[in-house]
């Protein structure tokens, strides 16, 4: 009786092999529900912390913006100008009064302004390289649509031409950049010299030297009586090319880029509050809605009410600084993904059948052809046929392109997503483009 109850199997606790395989189941389950919560949430703590630093930069943007509205302008005399002072008071235009295409003084005089500010605007807060002017005349010389009689009366009406001194935050940024790399212009243009075969590297020190002049701008800003870079941690700060020029760096330690205007990106249209009221939806929003605070007169050309023999450009919406984080992605070449325009094609003419062109500054000798918006040549009525050229800076554009023509990324102003028809690539990267546009919802 003992012996049999000895011999009997002892079952053991533990699990049966059917057993063990649902348990792996189950906790593989959890565990990638678990891995897909934590990195949705990783990623959105990361776009948050990124907004945070967009946000901020925004806001001093803004900030620099706002203190040129009712900036003064001191007029300096041009290169050949003969009077004692840069606009005499005999000044008159030089189109009689008769004329089709006649303007006031006080309109020429009030453009003048406007032309200037915009491109000392250019100058302390640059977007692209072209926007430092490195060899003279750092500021350029005006011709005015004005003349006057000079001290030689048998010479008849001189023309006047006007320009005015580097400002001191322009000589700032620009000494800074010569501190750390005295080079930082020539190496940019021998990449340029080298297309085809340099197009990535062009675009990665493109996109780097625009997070290093948005870094310089904020450094040089006062917001609310203290330094702005005050407001950012050294977490959002870094130097992803080693060459001693800082960026603000989103949460994926990428550079956070920039343009001054915007002009050609989706958003700027959502300005207004109220795009409903009929005062503000004049021509296409290109004479009333969101005009230029810097020029309140609407002095620029392209608000010339007569059109006779010079064509007229109008502007469009006027629009506060973009800014933008690439977030983690990459284009075809390996450069950052940024989903908008970021900088104009050199030269680019976008109506070459226009017999007095309206165009980016083309390759004049030994000077290359430009990409900024300070160098676009506008023809005006006072431009003697186009001999007597004036060249201004143009947030607006392209402001128009030829409709006959093929378009190309060059026909899109600054900050636009071109058309996937024509590259499909921008809006692809943009889904994961952060603006300031668009943190919470807001237009700030």
């Amino acid at each position: 009786m003992r012996q049999a109850y000895f011999n009997k199997p002892v079952r053991r606790p533990g699990l049966t092999l059917v057993e063990l395989l649902v348990s792996i189941s189950l906790i593989t389950v959890v565990s990638s529900m678990f891995l897909v919560a934590y990195r949705a949430a990783a990623t959105e703590a990361s776009n948050m912390r990124t907004q945070s630093t967009i946000r901020k930069i925004s806001e001093v943007l803004v900030s620099r913006m706002q203190e040129y509205e009712n900036y003064p302008i001191q007029f300096a005399r041009g290169t050949g100008n003969a009077f004692a002072i840069p606009v005499p008071g005999n000044a008159v235009p030089a189109l009689p009064s008769t004329a089709d295409e006649y303007e006031p003084k006080g309109i020429l005089l009030e453009r003048l302004r406007v032309m200037l500010l915009r491109e000392m605007i250019a100058q302390e807060m640059p977007d692209y390289y072209q926007d430092i002017k490195i060899s003279a005349p750092i500021v350029k010389n005006y011709w005015t649509g004005l003349a006057a009689v000079g001290p030689n009366a048998n010479a008849g009406p001189q023309p006047i031409v006007v320009t005015a001194s580097e400002s001191p935050r322009a000589a700032r940024l620009k000494a800074r950049l010569n501190q750390a790399n005295s080079n930082w212009a020539s190496k940019i243009e021998l990449l340029y010299q080298a297309l085809p075969n340099s197009k990535s590297e062009l675009e990665r020190e493109l996109t780097r030297s625009n997070a290093e002049f948005l870094y310089l701008i904020v450094e040089d800003s006062i917001l609310n009586g203290s330094p702005a870079i005050e407001l950012f941690g050294k977490s959002e700060i870094g130097d992803t090319d080693g060459d001693g020029l800082l960026e603000f760096l989103d949460s994926f330690r990428q550079p956070i880029c920039w343009v001054r205007w915007p002009t050609g990106f989706p958003e700027t249209t959502r300005f207004h509050p109220d795009l409903l009221d009929p005062s503000f939806n004049r021509d296409g929003f290109a004479n009333y809605a969101f005009s230029d605070p810097l020029d309140p007169r609407k002095a620029d050309p392209g608000y010339r009410i007569k059109v006779q023999s010079t064509k007229v450009y109008k502007p469009a919406a006027m629009a506060f600084p973009l800014v933008i984080s690439s977030g983690p992605d990459q284009d075809a070449d390996g450069a950052y993904g940024f989903g908008v325009k970021l900088w104009h094609e050199r030269g680019f003419i976008p109506l070459p059948n226009d017999d007095r062109n309206y165009k980016l500054r083309p390759q004049e000798g030994s000077i290359p052809p430009s990409g900024s918006a300070t160098d676009v040549i506008m023809p005006v009525p006072y431009d003697n046929g186009g001999a007597s050229r004036v060249m201004m800076c143009d947030p607006w554009f392209p402001r128009k392109v030829d409709p006959n023509i093929p378009l190309t990324i060059g026909s899109y102003r600054l900050g636009a997503i071109p058309d996937p028809s024509i590259d499909p690539s921008y809006a692809k990267q943009f889904e994961d483009d952060i603006t300031n546009y668009s943190v919470n919802g807001a237009y700030q």
